[in-house]
């Protein structure tokens, strides 16, 4: 799934933004392919993220992915003609950083724009013992002499 797209970017930044990205030297028009490319791996790098706490594909894209992936993408688009600046590596540093926190759970992906309802994370994974409970239920350390029949591992 991509979370953005060329249009999504071009408003989220500018018309003068996508062309200094994407242009070839001195065209002055925007390279649509070139931009797409770079959304795409910029949502399968989001996918990298939150794959594990949602079940992917989402069936919407709520406003913070949709934002977070074009400043990905931009990060991703520099350094050939046009070269990275602070602003586009903060703005980068902070998507990387809001989408560690949204893979740990400490922070969710928002909301449905349409319809306000919230997106649901993926059930969490359960770690079992050797006797088939969870670890969660037994209480302790999981990496106890007991539970581990007297090895570290």
């Amino acid at each position: 799934m991509v979370y953005a797209t060329v249009e999504d970017y071009i408003a989220y930044f500018t018309e003068r933004d996508a062309v200094s990205v994407s242009a070839r030297q001195g065209s002055g028009e925007v390279v649509e392919t070139r931009i797409a490319y770079h959304l795409k791996s910029a949502s399968g790098r989001i996918d990298a993220y939150i794959g594990a706490r949602y079940a992917l594909p989402l069936a919407t894209v709520p406003d913070c992915l949709r934002g977070y992936c074009c400043d990905i993408a931009r990060y991703l688009l520099t350094g050939s003609e046009r070269q990275v600046n602070e602003i586009i590596r903060l703005r980068y540093e902070d998507a990387i950083d809001w989408l560690k926190l949204v893979g740990t759970g400490k922070v969710g992906i928002g909301s449905d724009v349409d319809s306000g309802a919230v997106v649901d994370s993926a059930p969490p994974g359960v770690a079992f013992g050797r006797d088939g409970a969870a670890f969660g239920d037994q209480g302790g350390d999981i990496w106890s002499r007991r539970r581990t029949g007297g090895g570290a591992y």
